[in-house]
């Protein structure tokens, strides 16, 4: 795998695309077939899982010291950014995660990402918290770009908790 493509959202989005595909074509697998599918489908969100984590890691080196460390420890940043900073701070959350994938729809990506953006608009935020929600909205905004509204993901199996995402876009979906 090249060094340029570890800093892009290349490899990522090519899991999502190609867990879709089996996500899809699963239902009408041959009985046979179906544990084959689930093995793939398992094994396209660890690959897209370590690839987030590489290419995460790769923007983290573009965050200078304080802003790196606010951005790690999740903390207010105390000065005025630049405008290069922010963007380096929106590009390393706008990293898609694969893993949403496994619980949410095309649909309730891009309600998230709709209602991230608007919870960035809150001027009680401080600028690291409101780049954060900018960065999660482009990253679920991209997933949906490569699978679709109108992606469906697997059931989740009985005894499974629904993650944080999953519990606000039902919530969402509710109202």
């Amino acid at each position: 795998m090249p060094g340029s493509a570890l800093d892009t959202d290349e490899t990522i989005l090519d899991c999502a695309r190609q867990y879709a595909c089996l996500v899809a074509a699963f239902p009408f697998a041959h009985r046979e077939c179906k544990q084959g599918f689930l093995d793939q489908m398992d094994h396209f969100l660890a690959r897209g899982s370590e690839f987030h984590r590489v290419v995460r890691r790769r923007r983290q080196w573009r965050l200078s010291g304080d802003i790196l460390s606010s951005v790690v420890g999740r903390a207010e940043i105390k000065r005025t950014i630049s405008t290069s900073e922010a963007e380096a701070i929106r590009h390393y959350y706008a990293t898609p995660s694969v893993s949403h994938l496994a619980t949410l729809s095309g649909e309730e990506l891009s309600g998230l990402a709709d209602l991230m953006e608007g919870w960035a608009q809150d001027k009680r935020l401080d600028c690291r918290s409101t780049i954060e929600l900018l960065g999660w909205s482009d990253g679920m905004r991209s997933l949906v770009d490569v699978v679709g509204d109108n992606y469906m993901p697997p059931p989740l199996p009985a005894d499974t908790k629904p993650s944080l995402f999953k519990f606000l876009a039902t919530k969402m979906h509710r109202r």
